[in-house]
């Protein structure tokens, strides 16, 4: 989920300074005063055991998948800040595992920072366009790129990866544990929060919905999505819908002739569900404009 930009750790040890951490850590204490209980869920980490090898760390940032097998462990998503090293710490100093590779979701800050911290880190998985924002802002890593499927054996685990499509960023990664019907979107998925489409990472408001609804062909029975909760089925059929209904009554609205802002009046979604915004990051009405000058973009042969 995007907060803010950041540039992140250097692999080869230089963290920025610590004005910038400072600074970073003001933003998220005025942030959790403005936003409240959301932000505040957003900050606090809680660890969820599955099963002797399997664990969820929600929260902190985005949330994280922990995969064991034997002293190694893989990793999905890192954290940010202080989240970041006691996640490093809880799985290597108390669990008394080797992160070997890691997987991100997309490049937000929240859900990549702390490669650096683990000691015995050799491929980090993720899309082309992550890896070019990444080393944009100064991160180093033995990257392997992903776009089509590819599949990790780690011990009598299968874990599948791949590029489903623009959505949030244009380089968001899942992953499916095929054995445990486990579905990990990033945040391609949140449990109660807006969609949130980062335009300038690529994200792509009218892509969003096709690309989760090709998720709904994976027989799947549990979702980690990048904030909140675990959650089922239903939830990615509740972002497909609340998108395609989205782009039915801006379609309507400027079948009617309506500007922007009378598209943005227009549109009440009667009975849509009720989602929390994300501060700075997204709301109701932005989704109606971004999917208002999508559309109209699209109309006049402009692609992205």
């Amino acid at each position: 989920m995007f907060l803010w930009r950041a540039r992140l750790r250097n692999r080869d040890g230089r963290a920025p300074g610590q004005t910038r951490r400072a600074a970073l850590s003001t933003v998220v204490c005025v942030t959790a005063l403005l936003a409240g209980c959301a932000t505040q869920q957003f900050l606090r980490v809680e660890e969820r055991t599955l099963d002797a090898r399997l664990r969820f760390f929600l929260g902190g940032g985005g949330n994280s998948l922990l995969l064991t097998h034997g002293r190694d462990a893989f990793l999905i998503d890192t954290k940010f800040m202080g989240a970041a090293k006691s996640l490093r710490h809880r799985v290597e100093e108390e669990l008394v595992r080797d992160v070997r590779r890691v997987m991100l979701t997309h490049s937000h800050f929240d859900h990549a920072d702390g490669l650096d911290r683990y000691r015995a880190l050799g491929p980090v998985l993720v899309h082309e366009a992550t890896r070019k924002r990444l080393e944009a802002q100064g991160v180093r890593a033995d990257w392997v790129e992903v776009g089509g499927p590819i599949e990790l054996r780690l011990g009598d685990e299968v874990v599948r990866i791949w590029h489903p499509g623009r959505g949030h960023t244009d380089g968001d990664l899942v992953a499916y544990l095929s054995r445990r019907k486990l579905l990990v979107t990033g945040d391609l998925v949140t449990e109660l929060n807006e969609p949130v489409i980062d335009v300038k990472a690529g994200g792509d408001v009218l892509a969003f919905r096709h690309t989760v609804e090709s998720l709904l062909a994976l027989d799947f029975v549990t979702a980690l999505p990048g904030h909140g909760a675990p959650v089922g089925r239903e939830t990615l059929v509740r972002t497909r819908d609340y998108l395609a209904r989205i782009e039915l009554e801006v379609i309507a609205a400027q079948a009617r002739g309506f500007s922007e802002d009378e598209v943005v009046a227009e549109v009440r979604l009667v009975g849509a569900p009720s989602l929390e915004p994300v501060p700075f990051g997204a709301n109701r009405e932005k989704t109606v404009r971004l999917m208002d000058r999508a559309l109209r973009a699209r109309a006049q042969g402009v692609t992205r």
